[in-house]
């Protein structure tokens, strides 16, 4: 990443994105607990992950989600 890029708040793609198993998914919601800014909570307590590939620096957030999860129904995948 160039200086540039760090000063406009550019993050370069990570190669990575989370994913989600909704049947093994119970809504406890101490992913979002772990990682407010990257995965926010529907009505019922479930989980709403970012689509696509993850910024670097949501990385190590997405990980502590997955940690963090009961039923290890959340994962980081290579895209």
């Amino acid at each position: 990443m160039s200086a540039l890029d760090r000063i406009l708040g550019r993050d370069q793609p990570s190669g990575q994105t989370l994913r989600i198993d909704p049947v093994e998914c119970e809504g406890i919601g101490q992913c979002a607990v772990a990682a407010s800014r990257i995965i926010g909570l529907d009505r019922w307590g479930y989980p709403i992950v970012p689509k696509g590939e993850l910024a670097s620096s949501d990385v190590g957030q997405a990980g502590r989600a997955v940690k963090a999860c009961p039923r290890a129904a959340l994962w980081l995948e290579d895209v």
